[in-house]
């Protein structure tokens, strides 16, 4: 573990923004909440279920071991490589991995110093 690179579930939904405009102001909002329940009932359902299914794995034998840290460098090496070059030549991908990456930078930041020390603290309690 972890699973894949970019962490964290999502459901994203993708609407053609000349439709969406063209929909009423209460349609708007109809497809705004959808969206938004749709993506924190998968959220809700993936934080419940995977426990349970972790447990199943471990039970029916499997081992469940993190990547060596070369690897997970490596990993983020390579993936650094990959966005540089997307940089370079996808101004469209510059655009929006440059609003995402600076997000990801204050996210974390707030992280650092709000849950995840609580959740290192919680993670090795015996509860």
């Amino acid at each position: 573990y972890p699973g894949w690179w970019e962490g964290g579930a999502q459901l994203d939904f993708f609407i053609n923004k000349a439709a969406f405009n063209g929909l009423s102001k209460e349609n708007q909002a109809i497809v705004e909440a959808a969206a938004s329940y749709a993506h924190t009932e998968m959220q809700a359902r993936y934080d419940a279920r995977n426990p349970a299914a972790l447990k199943r794995l471990v039970a029916n034998g499997a081992k469940v071991l993190p990547f060596p840290k070369s690897v997970m460098d490596e990993a983020f090496k390579q993936s650094m490589a990959l966005y540089a070059e997307l940089n370079d030549t996808n101004p469209a991908w510059k655009k929006i991995y440059g609003d995402y990456a600076a997000f990801r930078r204050d996210a974390n930041l707030w992280a650092r110093f709000t849950e995840a020390t609580f959740d290192n603290f919680m993670q090795r309690q015996k509860l």
